[in-house]
């Protein structure tokens, strides 16, 4: 009978959460832009029609990036960076990506690993001896990026002045103890993920730089990458002015109970199953949706959830990874072999016991399978993306400013163009 009430009381508030709101949403004219190339016009058409029929929300913006053998062949943007004081969304317009951060930092860290300046298999401690507390001493690099460390939270409250402080957070993160025996389970390290690996980073990087400023100097300003992990207060102007869903975890997959994904997890959250979810985001205090509109936070280093930046900087990146590590003009970021691990040494999709449905993880991306081939990237809360698919030497970014209920590359907007695109490529190559 519990549960027969909870049920209903999930279905009452998701009704509730998502048709009365739209009785007061004023409609505001479409705004389009950008250019595809010769045979990705239909993406573009999809991307009208999507605002045009409700798949894109009105009262917000956003932007779609599509690299293809190592060039770019799409980047549209449409709506409203703040529609509210109704600023139309611009080339240079940004978006905070939050958990698409992960595979921006993941890169960082592969990057070190190509140098031979970090180990997968070695343990963190070997880098970091502080870390070995509390029974760590045995988590491997791979581990840690696996979500495999138990460490989904803190024994401590992030909060705002210890997040700006590297030497304060790293006494947080180093003593905190396990949730559960590494190595036996993978559990999503929601916001804890960039921070064990910034500080991580910092002990392996032989200039010991912060994961947002190596990023920056090794990978961003040399590969032209519009992408910040840590943004300077002078960009603060190009970041849309986040809107949607972002009153809390709990109503935002209550507002996206038509999709199965979230139904799952809410079910999870219903029988107690996913219980390190929730104390994940009461142990950072930055959590609050609200938080991300704040330049103040933006600025500081966030791997996990922070970054922000265009969908074609994100494309970009992931562009060079799925043509082989390099650019069209033979500008080398990775190596085809530590690429190849990034799939090549995944595990089939498990129970992911802090989210509370199957994942497929490896190496800090997340892998999936589209069009019948495997890609790896990383989606963000609301809806962001950015996948790389080497098979086909393609790669995407989405970002917008209309934080969605689909948070686990479930997004419609997304998926669709993403179906497109590869109805285009099959086009241009025959099939």
């Amino acid at each position: 009978m519990a549960f027969m009430k909870s049920a209903l009381l999930v279905c009452i508030t998701a009704v509730a959460v998502l048709y009365l709101p739209n009785l007061w949403t004023k409609p505001l004219p479409v705004l389009i832009s950008g250019t595809t190339a010769p045979g990705f016009e239909p993406v573009l058409q999809l991307y009208r029609e999507n605002f045009a029929n409700g798949v894109e929300y009105p009262i917000g913006g956003s932007a779609f990036s599509v690299y293809y053998k190592g060039s770019k062949v799409v980047d549209i943007w449409g709506g409203y960076a703040d529609s509210e004081a109704l600023r139309p969304w611009m080339e240079n317009t940004m978006a905070v990506v939050f958990s698409t951060t992960k595979g921006v930092a993941a890169t960082c860290m592969a990057l070190l690993v190509d140098r031979g300046q970090l180990d997968y298999d070695r343990t963190v401690a070997s880098y970091w001896p502080e870390f070995a507390q509390e029974g760590k001493e045995n988590i491997t690099v791979r581990m840690l990026l696996n979500h495999e460390a138990g460490l989904p939270y803190t024994s401590k409250v992030i909060t705002q002045e210890i997040l700006g402080d590297q030497k304060a957070l790293s006494q947080v993160l180093a003593e905190s103890p396990p949730v559960w025996e590494p190595g036996t389970a993978h559990g999503y390290h929601t916001l804890t993920f960039g921070l064990y690996a910034s500080q991580l980073l910092r002990r392996a990087d032989p200039k010991h730089r912060t994961l947002g400023k190596f990023f920056k100097e090794e990978i961003a300003e040399p590969f032209g990458i519009d992408f910040f992990i840590g943004t300077p207060f002078e960009s603060f102007y190009r970041v849309g002015r986040l809107t949607g869903d972002i009153s809390g975890v709990v109503a935002t997959l209550l507002k996206g109970m038509g999709d199965p994904l979230n139904r799952e997890i809410v079910y999870a959250m219903i029988m107690g199953t996913n219980k390190d979810l929730a104390t994940s985001f009461e142990r950072f205090s930055l959590n609050a949706m609200e938080n991300f509109r704040r330049a103040e936070v933006l600025a500081l280093e966030n791997p996990s959830a922070g970054g922000v930046g265009t969908a074609r900087g994100i494309a970009k990146l992931f562009g060079i990874l799925a043509n082989g590590g390099q650019t069209i003009r033979d500008q080398r970021l990775l190596s085809e072999d530590v690429i190849s691990k990034f799939i090549g040494e995944s595990k089939a999709p498990s129970l992911d016991r802090t989210v509370g449905i199957q994942t497929a993880v490896n190496l800090g991306y997340t892998i999936t399978k589209s069009d019948g081939v495997e890609q790896f990237g990383h989606p963000g809360s609301g809806g962001m993306q950015g996948r790389a698919d080497p098979q086909r030497k393609l790669s995407f970014g989405y970002v917008s400013s209309y934080h969605s209920p689909f948070g686990l590359g479930n997004d419609p907007r997304f998926l669709t163009l993403q179906k497109a695109t590869y109805e285009c490529v099959k086009q241009i190559e025959g099939q």
